[in-house]
């Protein structure tokens, strides 16, 4: 079981991050879940996750992040990944999900990507 630490901001354009420390697995996927939608539910379409602490991510994970992004497009926004470890990188190149997600190594063009 690995610990999952989650820390919200949002930026002066109302543009959420996120940052995504540890592990999510089986024993905290919950709480990932849990975490995104509702911050979904308040309003936020347009979301930055911040992986530099990142260390490992499930299968069930990859789902929510999937499910996540095609609703916050939805609704005019999307979910952008920052600081990626490049071992998670792989796995979202292998999987294809670079189709999906907009990969940053730099905060400022992640936020600006939604404009």
């Amino acid at each position: 079981m690995g610990t999952l630490e989650i820390t919200c901001r949002v930026d002066e354009k109302g543009i959420l991050l996120l940052k995504i420390a540890g592990f999510i697995d089986a024993s905290n996927i919950n709480l990932f879940d849990r975490q995104i939608h509702e911050q979904m539910k308040k309003g936020y379409s347009k979301i930055v996750l911040d992986c530099s602490e990142l260390q490992y991510l499930n299968s069930s994970a990859l789902g929510i992040l999937l499910e996540a992004h095609q609703i916050a497009v939805k609704h005019q926004g999307g979910i952008r990944i920052l600081n990626l470890p490049r071992k998670i990188e792989k796995t979202f190149e292998i999987l294809g999900f670079t189709e999906y997600f907009q990969i940053f190594s730099e905060e400022k063009k992640a936020l600006q990507s939604f404009f």
